[in-house]
């Protein structure tokens, strides 16, 4: 393996101008291009983590999320590594399911290795390993007063799906959601769809459990059954239109609701959040209400580029959500 050392010699420079040029100090023009070429020559690869340990810099950001079964976080993941990597940097990912130590051991790792910073989908209680000098930028969830979050407009979203439904000839609503036991602006999905309700007389009801009790939707017959069973206390009522707090939850709901012999969307209309699609560009999976993905991960980046230069950040959750038809509800009536 190639070494500073013979790069050094290779150039006919001292090992310090090596360096120099690798952490970007000030080298004479000749000797620059003489590191350079001899860098390129003999392959030489800069070991970044322990150039941090130097330079209190890596150019790795930890981005943790819960999992990826849930393709909203595989595409929230595909952005943040896109906006990073424009920014020159590089991720390290902690797929965490949940587990609070395992989060823990990975902030732990940034702390040891100089890692410029995190970015978070985490529903774990994590606050006391987070320490002021560590640049990080939570998802939708509110940690401390002094770590800075980003969410899109919850509340909206929430109260534009009650509308919709509404709209396209429901009468009797079903707000269908998982949550986390900590507070998160996710919560606000279902305060937007009742203050919608009730300013306009509408009917509903609302379902909740929590994302343990509703975890791994796609491989848990246990959470199936979960759905399941608020499916049989409602829809067997009059409910005729359902907004579910994710589109993968409104898929799983869809599907229950045709073994019960319900037809979607003549006899049962539902309303997804996420705005996910096929192969990422399709069709709607559901029709839903539409996060804008790209400039979530891209406000989150932003963000943690200013924490890093010192600057002032404010928490932001009003990024706009809009209605998409997937298929799932009728066409809006006249």
């Amino acid at each position: 393996m190639t070494t500073i050392k013979d790069v050094a010699k290779d150039a006919g420079v001292s090992v310090g101008t090596v360096s120099n040029v690798i952490n970007g100090a000030r080298v004479g023009k000749e000797k620059k291009i003489l590191v350079e070429q001899s860098i390129q020559k003999l392959g030489y690869e800069v070991n970044t983590l322990a150039r941090g340990l130097k330079t209190q810099k890596t150019d790795y950001v930890v981005v943790i999320l819960p999992e990826l079964e849930n393709p909203f976080f595989s595409l929230i993941l595909s952005n943040i590594e896109k906006a990073l990597s424009e920014r020159g940097k590089q991720i390290v990912i902690c797929i965490s399911g949940g587990d609070a130590e395992k989060e823990a051991k990975f902030i732990n790792l940034a702390k040891r290795n100089k890692i410029d910073g995190i970015i978070g989908i985490t529903y774990s209680k994590i606050d006391k390993y987070l320490t002021d000098s560590m640049a990080f930028v939570s998802i939708d969830r509110h940690l401390r007063t002094d770590i800075p979050y980003v969410s899109n407009d919850n509340l909206a979203g929430g109260r534009l799906a009650a509308e919709n439904l509404c709209l396209r000839g429901a009468k009797n609503l079903l707000c269908f959601q998982t949550i986390s036991s900590l507070d998160s602006e996710v919560r606000n999905r279902r305060r937007g769809f009742e203050q919608y309700c009730i300013d306009h007389g509408v009917r509903y009801n609302c379902a909740e459990f929590s994302e343990t009790q509703g975890s791994s939707i796609y491989t848990s017959f246990g959470s199936r059954n979960l759905i399941r069973n608020v499916l049989n206390a409602y829809v067997n009522t009059d409910v005729d239109g359902i907004f579910a707090s994710s589109d993968h939850l409104a898929v799983v709901i869809c599907e229950e609701a045709r073994k019960m012999g319900k037809h979607i969307p003549e006899d049962l209309q539902v309303i997804g959040f996420d705005g996910l699609r096929l192969l990422n560009y399709g069709s709607p999976l559901v029709s839903s209400i539409e996060q804008p993905v790209e400039l979530l991960a891209r406000t989150c980046v932003d963000m943690l580029m200013k924490i890093l230069n010192h600057e002032e950040v404010h928490s932001i959750t009003n990024l706009p959500v809009r209605f998409v038809e997937g298929g799932t509800t009728k066409k809006m009536e006249r």
